[in-house]
């Protein structure tokens, strides 16, 4: 039975036709948290890096809590750590800030899991970024070099053919007299960069091992690239930003966090029952300064808390009074009759 995940929190929710969204088949726990190795993978330090999982038990979908720091809630309602709740499909949830929805529907499983949820964090990341109005454009820079040391290359447009060299028209010229006039070729494919070596007279080294002309190579951050006497760096902000979110302690949130649901409850025992997961290494409390990818949850949400809020209404005292009339009037009716 799949079940799809819906990220309700970041730009993209308020973008006709923007979604970050995964979905399961169901035969595997769905681990939910900041971690790298999480299955819905959400970059806010207020989530914990293991913060609550989803699994098939029977014909129902249920959420744990993995014992967080800021709680998971359905709705306003929050489950105590370490206990599970049934999902229902269109169930809003909250762990830390970030808001999700549930759906158990029939979809397209998401066959590369790891790649898609790393794809969405990333692309959150670089939603909260803009927000605070900082760059997050992938770039290559100089690091070792006489005349072109901190020169860049902003690789702003996907799938075009960068080239460095020495030659004046490259996108990258060096002043390298050792550098051919078209030394390799850089292309930027989503979050991946690829570098090619274009057949140069001095073959480029990425790390220490020779481009092959033939082939175009994945390149990382943490391995620089040696174009002749020059050395050069691959810098991506939004990846820089993702794994320091990663590694930050959990953001404590205050008891009210602004969220316009209503103050949380804990759901009574009833609706709750002892969760048979694995234990878990636990949060590592204390604050952060990086920016939050959910600021304010959709208005659905409201609508949910709202409607499985506690507390008596006046229709309930209401009928409440109107039925302690009547149990009162049918015991003098009953006293009358015996005393007759």
């Amino acid at each position: 039975m799949p079940i799809t995940i819906f990220v309700r929190s970041g730009e993209s929710e308020r973008r006709e036709g923007a979604e970050h969204s995964l979905t399961f088949d169901g035969m595997r726990r769905i681990a939910i948290g900041r971690g790298s190795s999480s299955d819905v993978r959400l970059p806010d330090p207020s989530v914990s890096h293991r913060h609550a999982t989803v699994e098939l038990r029977g014909a129902d979908f249920i959420l744990v809590d993995e014992e967080s720091t800021n709680g998971t809630f359905v709705g306003g309602a929050r489950i105590p750590p370490r206990t599970s709740r049934v999902l229902r499909s269109g169930d809003l949830v909250r762990v830390g800030r970030v808001w999700l929805e549930a759906r158990v529907e029939q979809a397209p499983i998401t066959r590369d899991v790891a790649g898609t949820t790393r794809e969405i964090a990333l692309a959150l990341v670089s939603e909260a970024m803009g927000r605070l109005g900082e760059t997050t454009t992938t770039r290559v820079r100089v690091v070792e070099g006489d005349r072109d040391l901190g020169a860049t290359l902003l690789l702003d447009e996907e799938g075009r053919a960068y080239s460095i060299g020495r030659a004046a028209e490259c996108d990258l010229p060096l002043s390298d007299d050792a550098a051919s006039r078209e030394h390799v070729q850089i292309v930027r494919r989503g979050s991946t960069v690829l570098v090619r070596d274009l057949g140069s007279k001095n073959p480029a080294l990425l790390g220490d091992v020779p481009l092959d002309p033939s082939r175009d190579v994945v390149w990382r951050p943490a391995v620089a690239l040696r174009v002749a006497r020059t050395v050069i760096a691959l810098e991506e902000p939004v990846g820089e930003a993702l794994i320091e979110l990663e590694s930050a302690p959990d953001e404590i949130l205050p008891i009210h966090d602004g969220a316009p649901a209503p103050p949380p409850r804990s759901i009574p025992e009833s609706e709750a029952t002892p969760s048979n997961a694995p234990p878990s290494s636990g949060p590592h409390p204390g604050p952060s300064s990086a920016a939050p990818i959910a600021p304010a949850p959709p208005a659905a949400v409201r609508r949910s808390a709202r409607k499985k809020g506690a507390g008596w209404g006046v229709a309930d005292i209401v009928v409440m009074l109107a039925a302690l009339a009547i149990l009162g009037l049918s015991i003098a009716g009953l006293v009358w009759l015996l005393r007759g």
